[in-house]
């Protein structure tokens, strides 16, 4: 009996084997690789005059604006990640009206694959059939490169020069739009992905602070949308994780802002209320960056919370809480459900009134 239960368990390993592999690896997948390179990347909401779709924004500075963004933007089931955080491509959603991506960067040798089938040869070990592992260690020699993932790259990845280049001729198109990246950075993999984004062509469009230390970074004044605009300095780049502390500390590399030192965030484990994790005074901090997702009790993506959560109503109601700050960039899960980009204009337009209300 002891063995027929292995073998049902050995079975049930292989058919999830195999149909992780198919989904990631199927014919389809190099079509849907290619079909990301040839989309047309004129942003819907561009119009003359504006600066991110309204021309009220352009004599906000960049952290008075609420920037709507996407959280893991580089996993999606159009890009064949599994339990991924969005339906459609972050190229997409940068079409579309979002202005911030949240990036993971990783380093990718097969690790989900080899999990997998190496735990599948022990259980064939297990019961004596020939095949199983020996003991001995699988062949390590594959060269780790450079991926945008989460967690495994086997469970969805996108080629960075691929996703840059694509930010990059967005930027190239669109001439009046402000981009943030956030990227987290795993698996040491900082010095690879500066490689990759001065490879792309992006930093002719980087903004750069010019001071770096800690009293002034609390204090600097943020450039206005329009002065990015004018000096075509419309994408600035954030990094936390592996190899990036506080610019304060270390010689962040060029073009790269230490997240921390600029944002302060709500619990991206709670999906209410607006307090901040941060113990210190929130308003020294240019940035507040609303969490706005929740997972399935699996703890995995869930596209039916984001559809109630992304919703106009559900926004204002999260924002009504905010009595010490208000956010002003918002990730959400599942970008293409709810209402964000419609909260966040008419949260724009709102926020440039009091702008002018204030001036002498």
């Amino acid at each position: 009996m002891a063995c027929r239960a292995l073998l049902c368990t050995l079975v049930l390993i292989a058919l999830a084997v195999a149909s992780v592999l198919t989904w990631r690896f199927g014919p389809w997948y190099e079509t849907g690789k290619q079909n990301s390179e040839s989309i047309d990347l004129t942003a819907a909401t561009a119009c003359e005059g504006c600066c991110n779709g309204l021309t009220s924004n352009c004599e906000l500075t960049v952290n008075e604006v609420l920037f709507p963004m996407v959280h893991n933007a580089m996993s999606s089931y159009e890009d064949y990640f599994v339990a991924a955080n969005n339906n459609e491509s972050l190229e997409k959603a940068l079409v579309a009206g979002f202005r911030g991506l949240m990036i993971d960067s990783c380093l990718c040798d097969g690790g989900l694959k080899k999990y997998m089938v190496d735990g599948a040869k022990d259980l064939l070990g297990e019961i004596g059939v020939a095949g199983g592992s020996d003991g001995s260690e699988s062949d390590g020699s594959q060269v780790k490169t450079l991926g945008f993932c989460h967690t495994y790259c086997d469970a969805g990845v996108r080629d960075p020069n691929r996703v840059l280049r694509n930010i990059k001729k967005f930027l190239d198109v669109n001439r009046n739009e402000v981009v943030i990246l956030e990227f987290e950075i795993n698996d040491n993999s900082l010095t690879d992905l500066y490689e990759a984004i001065d490879q792309s062509g992006l930093p002719k469009y980087v903004w750069r602070p010019t001071v770096n230390n800690s009293t002034a970074l609390y204090n600097m004044e943020w450039p206005t949308m329009q002065s990015l605009i004018d000096d075509n300095t419309r994408l600035l780049i954030f990094a936390h994780g592996d190899g990036m502390q506080s610019c304060t500390t270390m010689s962040c590399p060029e073009g790269i802002m230490y997240t921390y030192d600029h944002f302060a965030q709500t619990d991206d484990k709670s999906s209410s209320g607006c307090d901040a994790t941060v113990s210190s005074d929130v308003d020294a901090y240019a940035y507040f960056l609303m969490n706005h997702w929740k997972n399935d009790d699996y703890d995995l993506p869930s596209a039916t919370n984001a559809q109630s959560m992304n919703k106009y109503d559900e926004l204002q109601n999260r924002f009504d809480t905010c009595d010490v700050r208000v956010p002003n960039v918002v990730a959400v899960d599942f970008w293409d459900l709810g209402e964000l980009l419609t909260f966040a204009k008419d949260n724009n337009i709102v926020r440039a009134k009091k702008r002018t209300a204030m001036r002498p």
